[in-house]
This record gives structure tokens, sequence and C-alpha cells, in this order.
């Protein structure tokens, strides 16, 4: 299986919280990946506090050591129709979440976030901080 990591488990991970590099390398880091969204949105949190552990060196190196989904033409199919779709349930879901959701579709990949009521009527989520 492979993982996309939604921001806060990254986030979580570059402070060293929850043991997540021990369930890092029990599920492969060769089967991780982020989203370019998830890089932007650390990013933020690097600017808004450069003493962090999560700063832009260290959000450099973890993402390539991942690597990064880029949004292409076929992301943003996936996303409108999602979008339409959760937009028609009357559900609400913040623009980014649903970018993140569609890289995940377009790649068959298993979100992994703290956050599971931003995605789990949508794709496939794991917690991996309730383990």
């Amino acid at each position: 299986m492979t993982y996309l990591l939604d921001t806060d488990i990254s986030s979580y991970y570059l402070r060293g919280r929850y043991n997540l590099n021990a369930i890092f390398e029990q599920k492969g880091v060769d089967n991780l990946r982020l989203s370019i969204v998830t890089v932007a949105e650390m990013k933020v949190l690097a600017h808004k506090n450069p003493q962090s552990a999560i700063n832009i060196h260290s959000i450099n190196t973890f993402s390539q050591s991942l690597g990064i989904l880029h949004v292409d033409q076929n992301t943003w199919e996936i996303y409108s129709m999602m979008k339409a779709e959760i937009q028609r349930h009357g559900r609400i879901r913040g623009d980014l979440d649903i970018l993140n959701a569609s890289i995940a579709k377009q790649h068959n990949l298993i979100m992994v976030t703290n956050n599971v009521s931003h995605y789990q009527d949508v794709i496939q989520v794991e917690n991996w901080i309730e383990n």
C-alpha cells in the first residue's frame, strides 16, 4: 500500500511526536508520499514560526526523501467532481482538503491524517496517531 501524508501527520513527524519514525519505517518510506498542498501548508507554518522544528530546510529534506505529487489537469478534474459531490450532500470541506483528497484519489493512495473527518467519506483514510 502507498500513502499520502496529510499536513498534520507530516508536522508531527518533523516535530518528533507520536513515534511516527517507527511507523514510517514499518510502512516503508518508499510507500509514503507528500502532496504539493502539504508542502505548501508546512511552509506556511515555517514562515509563521522560523524557530520551529518545522523549517524550510527540514521541509525540503523531508519532501525530497518522500517525493512530491503535483497538481495537474487530471487532479483538477477529480477535484471538481469531488467538490460537486460534497456540496450536493450538503457537507463542508476545505478546498485544500478536497485538493489533497483529489491527489490521493488520482494516485490511488490512502490518506494518513489525524483529521479523519476531513476525508473519511471521500477517500480511504488511516490515522496512525491512534495506533
